[in-house]
């Protein structure tokens, strides 16, 4: 049995993606600087918490409906890694979606915060690019209810 401390509060959840309202079109490529290459693998993180009478009455739907809009501004988001003949990576904007996870946990957000702050990472979707580039979205975004 894992200790209560260490215990991990996340669970149940479920995948879905989020593609630009119109096509992109063209399949357009977006070629990677040196400083893209350079950067690469890593991830920035942000938790966010709010308190439930803040998020009272939304849906999952309410959070992914201004996205489609923002993903055909953005559209290089929701494209996916690719080689080019010479190997370098490159970002195939092929409208593949911004992946969302929507998951649950047992703390509420007052519980969450009282706990040790080492333990934030919990809180995020720790997928990483891979194992197929093709098929990795470049963007999570997690829901997290908590109760």
């Amino acid at each position: 049995m894992v200790p209560g401390s260490l215990e991990w509060p996340v669970r149940g959840e479920m995948l879905s993606s989020v593609v630009p309202a119109k096509a992109t079109g063209g399949n357009k490529d977006l070629e990677l600087t040196s400083m893209d290459l350079a950067m690469k693998l890593h991830y920035i993180k942000g938790v966010y918490f709010f308190q439930p009478e803040a998020a009272q009455g939304l849906s999952i739907h309410d959070l992914k409906e201004p996205m489609f809009q923002c993903l055909e501004l953005y559209y290089a988001a929701s494209g996916r890694i690719r080689r080019s003949e010479s190997g370098r990576p490159f970002i195939k904007c092929n409208d593949g979606g911004v992946r969302i996870v929507e998951a649950q946990c047992d703390k509420s957000v007052d519980e969450w915060l009282a706990m040790a702050r080492n333990n934030d990472h919990m809180l995020a979707h720790d997928q990483v690019l891979g194992p197929d580039l093709g098929f990795s979205p470049l963007v999570f975004v997690q829901v997290l209810f908590l109760h």
